[in-house]
C-alpha cells in the first residue's frame, strides 16, 4: 500500500528535495520527482550545486532520453508522470495527487510556509487521506 509523506512548515523547497532524494537515494529507492518543467529544471541546476562534496545521479528526462539513461538512473525528473513508471517513490511538486497513486510505494509532498501553498497542501493531504492512503506527516517549522 503506498504511504504518504507530508512535510510542512518546509522554509526552501529546492533545498529541502534535495536532502530527501539523498535520502531516498540511501534507501535504494528509485525516486522519480514530477512537477512544472520550469520547478524540474531550477532543481536539475540545484542537485547540482547543494553539496561540493556529493553528486546525486539524476537526469531530467526528455523525449530525446535514452531508455537505458532513464533505467540506471536512481532519480527522474519529469513534468510527465508517465515518465515515471517503475519508481518506487514520488516527489510531487504538482498542485494535485499524482493519478495511479497506487504504484508508487511512497508519496513525499513538499508544503512551504507561503499561504497558496499550505491551501494547496490540505487540499492534497484531504484527498489522500480520503482515499483510504496511510499519511505522514511531519511539521518542519521550528
Amino acid at each position: 500500500m503506498t504511504e504518504v509523506n507530508f512535510y510542512t512548515g518546509v522554509p526552501d523547497r529546492q533545498a529541502y528535495a534535495c536532502r530527501l532524494l539523498r535520502k531516498t537515494l540511501g534507501a535504494g529507492l528509485k525516486t522519480g520527482v514530477w512537477g512544472p518543467m520550469r520547478l524540474l529544471e531550477r532543481l536539475d541546476q540545484t542537485l547540482w550545486t547543494f553539496d561540493a562534496q556529493e553528486f546525486l545521479p539524476h537526469v531530467l528526462v526528455k523525449s530525446s532520453t535514452s531508455a537505458l539513461l532513464r533505467e540506471r538512473t536512481p532519480v527522474l525528473l519529469s513534468d510527465q508522470l508517465d515518465d515515471l513508471v517503475g519508481c518506487q517513490a514520488l516527489l510531487n511538486f504538482e498542485p494535485e495527487p499524482p493519478a495511479g497513486l497506487e504504484r508508487f510505494e511512497r508519496v513525499l509532498e513538499l508544503v512551504s510556509t507561503e499561504p497558496e501553498q499550505v491551501a494547496a497542501g490540505r487540499v492534497r493531504f484531504k484527498t489522500y487521506k480520503a482515499m483510504g492512503v496511510v499519511v505522514n506527516h511531519f511539521n518542519l517549522t521550528p
